[in-house]
């Protein structure tokens, strides 16, 4: 009898004082073993270990979310890339190429470099102006981008072109006057050979302008061909033989189609 009043004292000032540590008291002295189950916060060990689990894969599919939204923003980037250089190197030749004068008598087709890692068609007209001081500006008729400040393989048009205005890219005014001059960025003499894009629109735009004016290969020479001073322009890793080899091709083809004709 005295242990059950003690039993019921301790449950009546155990509900008075602090109903937790009732619950856990009553939970020990009722059903021996099941506080090995429910921990001093009324959490069961199970129940800590699904949360667990579940904070664990919530934040797993965060992160899978998150990889695969920017992975899917790269492919994105990557194929407008491909695509906006595509559109570079399938320009429209008879367009670009259309003047706003009488096409001159042009007779050859003279291959430079800038000497510059970086560059477009506006640095140097602005430095062919106000440093040679030069009325028409840019020396060439054309620029071919290396994808620095244009784009990688961007055929940019000059003023001298779209007004038939004779060149200034060479010493020789005699070629200038019959010579179409064709820019690339980059410096192949110190530095690297054309971008691949850089060639293929330059082989593009010299067999166009070689079937528009019905100019040989063998007169699409290079900067240092040309009677003047010396001068090393293209640079030795710019790819002359295999330029040759193109144009050589496309004569062939062009001569085939003639005799079809």
């Amino acid at each position: 009898m005295g242990v059950f009043c003690g039993r019921v004292f301790f449950y009546k000032r155990s509900t008075m004082m602090n109903a937790d540590k009732f619950t856990n008291t009553w939970a020990f002295l009722g059903k021996k073993g099941f506080r090995r189950v429910i921990g001093s916060d009324g959490m069961g060990k199970h129940e800590k270990a699904v949360r667990l689990f579940s904070f664990v894969a919530i934040a797993l599919a965060v992160c899978l979310l998150t990889s695969l939204y920017f992975f899917r923003s790269e492919k994105v980037a990557d194929a407008l890339e491909t695509a906006s250089e595509r559109s570079l190197l399938h320009q429209n030749f008879l367009s670009l190429c259309s003047t706003n004068a009488e096409d001159k008598s042009w007779e050859y087709i003279v291959i430079h470099h800038s000497a510059t890692e970086k560059g477009n068609a506006a640095e140097f007209d602005e430095y062919h102006r106000e440093k040679r001081g030069w009325k028409h500006g840019l020396a060439y008729h054309f620029v071919i981008g290396n994808g620095s400040h244009s784009g990688d393989g961007e055929v940019e048009v000059g003023n001298r072109w779209k007004n038939q205005i004779h060149g200034a890219h060479t010493a020789n005014m005699d070629c200038n006057r019959v010579g179409i001059g064709i820019c690339l960025v980059g410096n192949f003499e110190d530095g690297a050979a054309p971008t691949e894009n850089q060639f293929e629109s330059l082989v593009n735009l010299v067999q166009h302008l070689s079937r528009r004016y019905d100019i040989p290969p063998s007169n699409v020479i290079l900067h240092k061909q040309v009677h003047q001073k010396g001068t090393a322009c293209p640079g030795k890793n710019f790819p002359y033989d295999k330029l040759k080899i193109n144009l050589m091709q496309f004569a062939s083809n062009k001569g085939k189609d003639i005799q079809q004709s």
